[in-house]
């Protein structure tokens, strides 16, 4: 489909370019959001009158979105979801409800103004990018927790808190692993000395099925 650009799209084009897109691209996103117009003979005429008026107020609409990036106070953008233990979500998380979220936190956006290029199905803590203009955006960090106390941990961290599976077939959190270790003393640990003098039990069988049975000590190992 054949459109005419009324803002600057990312790898797509400028104001006014006469481009050529997917039907459902257009219909389904650059028509409804004011972004392009149907490159009709009379649209392209009517955007030649009104080119200059367009060109001005994306200039205006770009200074407002830089001195509004440089008074954001949200840094970090904290979603609390159920997950398991491997840190699957039980569901996912949209563009919608990041939007919402930082609507909550004091950033008014909408779900398109959110850059998320993948499904988000388990625990999290990433950059995301958030475009306030075409040409202006943030970066904010995205903490998807089980809790807020598992949120403040990520965040000290710098990374979602999952299970992991270290040598020996423990399966456990990192953190309840550094917890066990905190616990254990060289007490606890088997000694050279400790396998001297051990008495073992032997039960022997003979032929006539009389069971015999001898202890026999180890004096060394």
């Amino acid at each position: 489909m054949n459109i005419i650009l009324l803002e600057r799209i990312e790898k797509l084009g400028q104001i006014g370019d006469l481009v050529t897109v997917k039907s459902g691209y257009a219909r389904n996103f650059l028509l409804p959001q004011g972004k392009a117009a149907f490159a009709s003979k009379e649209n392209i005429k009517h955007f030649e009158t009104q080119k200059i008026q367009l060109e001005g107020e994306d200039i205006a609409k770009k200074k407002e979105a830089s001195k509004l990036a440089e008074k954001i106070n949200v840094k970090e953008v904290i979603i609390i979801r159920a997950a398991s233990e491997a840190g699957q979500l039980y569901g996912s998380v949209s563009a919608k409800d990041i939007a919402q979220s930082i609507t909550d936190a004091g950033l008014t956006i909408n779900k398109n103004q959110v850059v998320l290029n993948k499904s988000l199905k388990n625990l999290s803590y990433e950059d995301i990018d958030i475009k306030l203009h075409p040409e202006v955006s943030i970066n904010l960090k995205l903490n998807i927790a089980r809790s807020s106390e598992e949120a403040i941990e990520q965040k000290k961290l710098g990374r979602a808190i999952i299970i992991t599976e270290t040598g020996g077939g423990d399966i456990r959190s990192e953190r309840a692993q550094k917890d066990a270790k905190r616990f254990e003393t060289k007490d606890d640990k088997p000694k050279d000395k400790d396998l001297k003098n051990i008495s073992v039990s032997e039960t022997l069988v003979e032929p006539n099925n009389h069971v015999i049975s001898t202890d026999n000590e180890i004096n060394d190992v």
